[in-house]
């Protein structure tokens, strides 16, 4: 089974375009929303990836960060996604 985090807010319109497609996709995932805590995340994403991210959202899928929306919609469109999903 895979394992998508997505941190979010809920007036990002990015968070919504990669929460769409991950369920037109038929992904589970869970979400943090971020709104009060974005620089608890920016700090946690930064210790567990050695990255600093500024945006949201940012997506992690099987413990591999993949970045934001336009990082998943590439992965899905060029066909590269399937290597980040376990096979059920």
């Amino acid at each position: 089974m895979n394992k998508i985090e997505i941190y979010t807010s809920d007036t990002c319109p990015y968070c919504s375009k990669a929460k769409k497609l991950l369920k037109t996709l038929g992904l589970d995932y869970t979400e943090f929303d971020v709104s009060n805590s974005f620089d608890e995340m920016v700090d946690n994403l930064e210790k567990r990836f050695g990255i600093k991210v500024m945006t949201i959202p940012q997506i992690i899928i099987n413990d591999k960060h993949i970045g934001g929306f336009d990082n998943l919609d590439n992965l899905y469109r060029t066909g590269e996604l399937t290597k980040y999903l376990t096979n059920e």
